[in-house]
């Protein structure tokens, strides 16, 4: 995974232009436009789910194109998210 640094300057504008808090969908936001769409901000959930479907189906013929078949590192991913026990 890339890293991306962000001012803290910048934190501290999303910090001064929030009235009370930050909801999930502004900090999206936020990434997103600081990081070019590089970075998004998505349920960690999702993330679970999506990788369990990845590996039940990732061999079947029609899933993926045989090129992405093998490319992502579903381990390393689980590390990301914090999540062992898949």
């Amino acid at each position: 995974m890339k890293t991306h640094f962000i001012p803290r300057a910048e934190i501290l504008n999303l910090y001064t232009s929030s009235l009370k808090e930050v909801s999930t969908f502004t900090l999206s936001e936020w990434l997103k436009l600081l990081t070019d769409g590089q970075f998004i901000v998505i349920e960690r959930e999702f993330v679970i789910d999506t990788i369990k479907y990845i590996e039940i189906n990732r061999y079947t013929d029609r899933f993926l194109h045989q090129d992405l078949q093998g490319k992502w590192n579903l381990d390393l991913i689980k590390t990301y998210i914090g999540e062992y026990i898949i």
